[in-house]
């Protein structure tokens, strides 16, 4: 291995742990974060209980010398201080993972892990505290009553050990122990550690269903309700990244791999350089309230956070993962599969599938013309509106056949429930045109025909929208409509003019630059992912005249063919 290799593998371990003991992200500057802890002396790290307790717990390391950690239970209800203890040195409440995702407690409360900080890299030894949140600093003794052990006990361990887990009970600590063989590997081995002896296991748990090394750093984690099963999400030290379950009331282990994890992330981010950075430490494992369902999303890489109503890029059963013996692959969900089947004489025409349903359960479906490996991508969207339905059979189209030097995606019918009852909300009295959050206000009442209904993305017409959008990430997006004057219409806002203007250019259609109401999807789309352009073709009333027909399929075709070219 070369010194570069090396060098920059220690590094990134080097930030992963100043990331855990602080409890920071990636989304966060590692420097930063050291500059602030050097300086400020503010509380690090917060933990709440997972036994429904209001309660909080705080590190807290002023500025005195020698250092010195408080560690408070907030009383969460009034806001006080319940109770805090000290120890000497800077202790922090770890983090699981690069993502901050919580851990030091145990499921009863009773436990605290702290795990001490030092500018030294690697930190030999590592020094833990383990705090008895049950037992006062200084317990009062009251008349024929012993004085109780000390609420901390403090351990040193000879090597670089991170923290992994804590059984629901407290008396089982998990620790990731990196081998220090080839100094730029990332190879660990899970030691459990007894909490009440402080005696930890020579050799390492054994994954029950896989005999490989563990390689890597955790991106994210997330603990059953009940305290016992544990999941990490790994990088697989660069490579393929895997799920690591652990039992930490038995010490079982489950290894289970994520192939096409990373193809799912690279659709959905938009600048390789930016991918090559993030992957996969803007990924958040969430876990639903029952514990059956584990599912890995996709953070901001602005924000850090996952945006509402995102859908995930895999999901596990869980219930079916707990029993497995052997190897386990988890397929990343990828409901567009379909729409990249290599392009060949035999489907060059389209691909076709349903990708989701309506709020009365009527299938709507995605077709796909030209060629799937084109970056370039055109959206349209034929009806959104149940009695503005003209364009639902438009394809782009020149001479009959769509144009192989494009990729367009069309959805013909979004609201097939509208359409079934002839009216322009869908099948639960809303608008879908009002249902989207850019500028989202309440309009009218359930059953008018502009009701926003009761908030954004209500609907799951609405929703579905919004999922293809962010999974097909198109560069142009066209909504039909129509309205009660005899001459179509282009109409679009703000950066989305251009594109708008061309569509109008190419089909003959007149252009109009028109604000857009409030809630609408184009103007979601337009804030949402800049850069892009959204905006409306209004069609005048009845059936799609022939020639019009021609002129908005050619117009389409050859606005995908230069979208695709650029």
């Amino acid at each position: 291995m070369s010194s570069r290799s090396t060098t920059a593998s220690g590094l990134r371990r080097a930030l992963l742990l100043l990331c855990l003991l602080l409890g920071i992200g990636l989304a966060a500057a590692a420097p930063a974060a050291a500059k602030e802890f050097g300086t400020v002396g503010a509380a690090q790290g917060v933990i709440e209980r997972r036994d429904g307790a209001s309660y909080r717990y705080v590190t807290v390391n002023p500025r005195t010398k020698p250092a010195l950690t408080i560690v408070e239970r907030i009383d969460m209800d009034g806001g006080s201080v319940d109770r805090w203890w000290y120890l000497r040195g800077n202790y922090l409440i770890p983090a699981v993972a690069f993502d901050g995702s919580p851990g030091g407690l145990s499921a009863n409360g009773n436990a605290l892990v702290l795990i001490e900080f030092t500018r030294a890299y690697p930190p030999r030894p590592t020094r833990l505290a383990i705090l008895d949140t049950d037992v006062y600093l200084r317990h009062p003794v009251r008349p024929g009553q012993q004085r109780p052990e000390h609420a901390i006990c403090r351990l040193s361990l000879p090597g670089y050990f991170a923290f992994q887990a804590l059984s629901p009970n407290g008396s089982k600590l998990y620790l990731r122990r990196y081998r220090p063989r080839g100094r730029g590997s990332d190879d660990f081995g899970l030691r459990l550690l007894d909490a009440r002896s402080g005696r930890l296991t020579r050799q390492p748990l054994a994954v029950s269903n896989d005999q490989r090394v563990l390689s890597g750093l955790p991106a994210s984690g997330t603990t059953s309700p009940d305290g016992r099963w544990t999941y990490a999400l790994y990088d697989g030290d660069k490579h393929q990244p895997f799920l690591l379950a652990l039992d930490t009331v038995t010490g079982r282990l489950i290894r289970v791999d994520l192939p096409g994890l990373e193809r799912l992330v690279d659709s959905r981010l938009p600048g390789r350089r930016q991918r090559q950075l993030s992957f996969p430490y803007l990924l958040k494992l969430r876990l639903d309230a029952s514990g059956s369902n584990l599912a890995a999303y996709l953070r901001s890489p602005r924000s850090g956070r996952v945006a509402p109503h995102t859908d995930p890029l895999l999901s596990v059963d869980v219930a079916r993962l707990t029993r497995w013996r052997g190897p386990v692959v988890a397929t990343a969900s990828d409901f567009l599969a379909f729409t990249r089947t290599p392009r060949h004489p035999g489907n060059l025409l389209e691909r076709v599938g349903v990708v989701g349903h309506s709020g009365g359960g009527a299938p709507i479906r995605l077709r796909q013309v030209g060629d799937p490996s084109i970056e370039g991508r055109l959206l349209v969207f034929g009806c959104i509106h149940g009695d503005e339905c003209a364009a639902r059979g438009l394809v782009p189209r020149a001479g009959g056949c769509p144009d192989p030097r494009a990729n367009v995606f069309i959805v013909p019918d979004l609201n097939p429930d509208g359409r079934r009852l002839e009216t322009r909300v869908n099948g639960r009295g809303v608008d879908l045109n009002r249902n989207f959050p850019a500028a989202w206000r309440p309009i009218g009442r359930r059953g008018d025909p502009q009701y926003a209904g009761p908030r954004p993305f209500s609907e799951p017409e609405t929703r579905l929208a919004a999922r293809l959008v962010r999974t097909i990430r198109p560069q142009v997006t066209v909504w039909f409509h129509q309205y009660r004057a005899p001459r179509p219409l282009v109409r679009a806002w703000g950066d989305s003019v251009p594109a708008a203007r061309r569509l109008a250019q190419l089909a003959q259609l007149p252009f109009k630059r028109l604000p857009w109401p409030d809630g609408t999807a184009p103007n979601w789309q337009n804030h949402r992912f800049p850069g892009t352009s959204s905006f409306v073709v209004e069609l005048p009333p009845g059936r799609l005249a022939p020639n019009l027909e021609t002129r908005l399929a050619t117009g389409l075709d050859r606005l995908a063919r230069e979208v695709g070219e650029d």
